[in-house]
């Protein structure tokens, strides 16, 4: 089987960002498949657009990536809606000049437009088309505030959106809870299948933490760390941490004193978190550019506590799946996530603390009640999580029920 998967922001197995479609599809090159991404070459964390004179075609633990010029951009403004058309554009002239033929065609949002992508290419080699829903927008734009709801660029987007739903012969689904969607927008929600995120941090492949990041962590003494590693956008909520301080350093001062928060990552509201911190005067709260894959699990190893944060929005009752969540899990340490919801992996395996997303206090809230249990009890929070991710949450496991959906679309001789 020749699976051809369209996303602009697909990054190979390893590299710094959503990893996803470079793991999974290295898991199904393993089974004995071949897998084409089109990507865009802009990696939209780290900002880099790769170097000079690069390979437009490039091989990654066996997948073929055929990376796109589409341009740069720091925050959500015309440059990156621009970025997403030229994308758009590209992927269909690039998809049309595949070798082999694909046998299905799979296009992966956030961006709806690389659903036109997806329908033109399958149409064109008449295969299935597979619409992946990572992110679901337009309601997530609409809940952050990136568009007005009920305005043109909104109808516009859901007309899309149903489009995508109406048109795919199967829709994969990363939140868990997408189906509900998918419902709400007239298509028959059994034609959804769960394909989770899952953890890629691999022990055997394990790089040292840089010495700058060392720095930090010899500059937090013996105080237990609270680490984030990820994007830190307007979804990421990451204010949180800062009203979180505010109201330790207000209300709860001996578990302040005992707190050290890191920060690694960048996005387009790191600048103002850094400027916000700044002013509000907490010295142990560090920031730290993003790092390599390979020396996460070295930087997790040396937390105490794990944070998972979103913004305050109606779209993740939907339910979540964020490769950092998983990435936490595997590492044994206790996670504290933003949810209102009661099935979260963090509550199914007693893992930490959900806090309602947006919340100072109860961020504040969850600190304080983990860091005032017996470090056993925490290491056990950290070892029932590990158990979870073993299970349920491993690109093996996941790249199978990806490999599952697909053959019941291609055949068994795909």
């Amino acid at each position: 089987m020749h699976l051809v998967i369209v996303n602009q922001y697909g990054l190979p197995a390893g590299a710094s960002g959503i990893t996803r479609h470079g793991d999974l599809g290295a898991e199904l090159v393993r089974r004995g498949h071949h897998v084409t991404v089109i990507a865009a070459r802009f990696n939209y964390l780290t900002r880099d657009s790769g170097s000079a004179g690069a390979s437009a075609v490039e091989t990654h633990s066996g997948v073929v990536f055929r990376w796109l010029d589409t341009g740069s951009y720091r925050t959500n403004d015309r440059q990156r809606m621009r970025s997403m058309l030229s994308f758009t554009l590209r992927s269909i002239w690039s998809g049309l000049r595949l070798h082999p033929r694909p046998d299905v065609i799979m296009a992966s949002s956030p961006h709806l437009l690389v659903g036109i992508s997806g329908i033109v290419l399958a149409r064109r080699y008449r295969v299935p088309l597979v619409f992946e829903v990572r992110d679901l927008w337009p309601s997530a734009l609409v809940d952050l505030r990136a568009i007005r709801r009920g305005g043109l660029g909104h109808r516009g987007l859901e007309l899309l959106e149903r489009l995508c739903y109406r048109l795919a012969d199967r829709i994969v689904i990363v939140p868990p809870h997408a189906d509900r969607r998918v419902r709400e927008m007239g298509t028959d929600p059994r034609r959804c299948v769960h394909v989770p995120n899952a953890s890629q941090l691999d022990a055997s492949v394990s790089a040292p933490i840089p010495d700058t990041l060392k720095a930090i962590f010899a500059a937090c003494g013996s105080r237990e760390i609270l680490l984030y590693a990820g994007a830190q956008g307007v979804s990421n909520g990451l204010e949180v941490v800062l009203d979180a301080l505010d109201h330790l350093r207000s209300t709860d001062l001996a578990t302040y004193e005992r707190l050290a928060v890191v920060l690694i990552g960048d996005g387009g509201r790191h600048d103002e978190l850094v400027r916000e911190a700044s002013e509000r005067g907490h010295p142990r709260l560090y920031f730290h550019p993003p790092i390599d894959k390979a020396a996460v699990p070295g930087a997790l190893a040396q937390a105490t506590l794990l944070l998972v944060a979103f913004a305050d929005a109606d779209v993740y009752r939907y339910g979540l799946s964020p490769n950092k969540l998983f990435d936490y899990l595997a590492a044994g340490r206790p996670v504290l996530l933003a949810s209102r919801l009661d099935d979260t992996p963090v509550s199914e395996a007693d893992a930490g603390w959900c806090y309602e997303p947006g919340s100072g206090p109860s961020l504040a809230e969850g600190i304080a009640n983990l860091l005032a249990l017996p470090p056993d009890e925490r290491v056990l929070m950290g070892l029932r999580g590990q158990e979870l991710v073993r299970r349920r949450y491993t690109i093996a496991v996941t790249g199978a029920q990806l490999e599952t959906a697909l053959r019941e679309l291609v055949g068994p001789n795909g």
